[in-house]
């Protein structure tokens, strides 16, 4: 549980306006629908109608599924040439170094708008502390797109207040293990819908709680959840270049507190919610 003071340091680094547009949150309809957003932000390369992992134009119906080759890590241009892809050393351009059954995508994060929900102001509390929670998602690919498939949530203590599994609301193409680490195993007897998870997770934010992310802009939309009190690790641990650009979760943990993570196949998401709080602890 945070102390109030926690939650008045951390209130301090709250994102602005500005910055939930820029980093791609989903902000409220400003024709005043409601259950309707607007993204502002760069959508991170999204293509619509192309592939997810590879990049290339495929049937997103998934009537006709191709066979898909790509790279775990990109080839990138830095120091005045393109360097192979870390992932494997070859060059870009070249045949991918992992196969799929299935092209893939994420189309429904930024084009399906609707449906969405916001978290709901409370009584105020005698010393002002709605709490502050990170948190992170982990998600398959569905006929639908990407679709939360887990979430974790850790206090200030690093206690685990929520780490549940749900279905998604449509046809698993890939279980996207290489990187949520989650498996057809992990979901086989999981009842809890999408719905009911997001029933819980709005029960334990109120519209003033602080939720810290790394890029938790991609766990509220892959929720479709509305909430304005965030700390992003993005903008705490900022690239040397600035935006567009971002260091990864695994990099910061490295290089700030001296911990391996997303070792082998896959994340998990309640040591990346714990990784987070810890880095956003020492900010405070």
């Amino acid at each position: 549980m945070a102390t109030a003071e926690q939650y008045r340091r951390f209130s301090r680094h709250i994102l602005s306006e500005a910055y939930l547009r820029r980093l791609d949150y989903p902000r409220p309809d400003p024709n005043g629908n409601e259950g309707v957003v607007k993204l502002y932000g760069d959508h991170f390369g999204f293509t619509e109608g192309r592939c997810k992992r590879c990049e290339k134009p495929f049937d997103v119906t998934f009537t006709n599924r191709t066979q898909c080759d790509f790279h775990t890590e990109r080839s990138r241009r830095y120091g005045g040439r393109q360097h192979p892809h870390g992932c494997c050393g070859k060059g870009l351009g070249s045949r991918g170094c992992r196969i799929a059954p299935s092209h893939v995508y994420k189309g429904n994060l930024y084009l399906d708008l609707q449906g969405y929900r916001r978290t709901q102001p409370r009584d105020p509390p005698s010393d002002g502390n709605y709490g502050v929670y990170a948190l992170d998602t982990e998600s398959v690919h569905t006929l639908r797109g990407l679709e939360v498939c887990k979430v974790s949530v850790i206090d200030p203590t690093l206690d685990v207040v929520y780490n549940e599994f749900c279905q998604p609301t449509s046809e698993i193409v890939d279980y996207n293990t290489i990187w949520s680490g989650v498996t057809k195993e992990d979901l086989q007897d999981v009842t809890k819908t999408h719905e009911e998870m997001r029933d819980e997770i709005l029960k334990l934010f109120s519209a003033d709680t602080i939720m810290i992310g790394h890029g938790l802009n991609h766990d509220l939309i892959s929720m479709k959840i509305i909430h304005e009190k965030v700390v992003d690790t993005i903008m705490l641990y900022p690239h040397n270049r600035g935006l567009p650009l971002r260091r990864s979760l695994k990099e910061i943990a490295e290089s700030v507190l001296g911990l391996s993570i997303q070792v082998g196949e896959g994340h998990d998401s309640k040591e990346d919610a714990e990784v987070t709080m810890r880095l956003a602890l020492r900010k405070i």
